[in-house]
């Protein structure tokens, strides 16, 4: 029974991990792709990281914008915010603030120094 849990859990960390960019990724797009429940999909995420779906892939979203934030110089918040999968810069101006403790803007320029 675990090897299956496993393979389950594998399935839905690399899905997640390659699709994350995706704006139109949801639960059901992962549940028509790898063939679990939605249940069973936020149950495995819960037990192993401690986020449902939604959450997890807001942390995705955000680390990878914060790396770009901090790598490009002439990165734009907008276009970095539609990169990693946001179709609204107001939504994901408010998810980073709350993740990171200022706004993306702020962010870029204290790495830029």
């Amino acid at each position: 029974m675990e090897p299956h849990h496993d393979k389950e859990k594998g399935a839905i960390l690399r899905f997640m991990g390659t699709e994350y960019s995706n704006a139109d990724l949801d639960l059901d797009t992962l549940v028509t792709k790898i063939g679990v429940s939605r249940t069973k999909i936020n149950d495995i995420l819960k037990a192993e990281l401690g986020f449902t779906f939604s959450t997890y892939l807001n942390k995705l979203r955000l680390t990878e914008a914060a790396r770009l934030l901090s790598d490009k110089e002439d990165a734009n918040v907008a276009e970095i915010a539609y990169s990693v999968g946001y179709k609204n810069v107001s939504y994901f101006n408010k998810l980073f603030k709350e993740e990171y403790g200022c706004t993306p803007k702020i962010f870029k320029h204290l790495y830029d120094k």
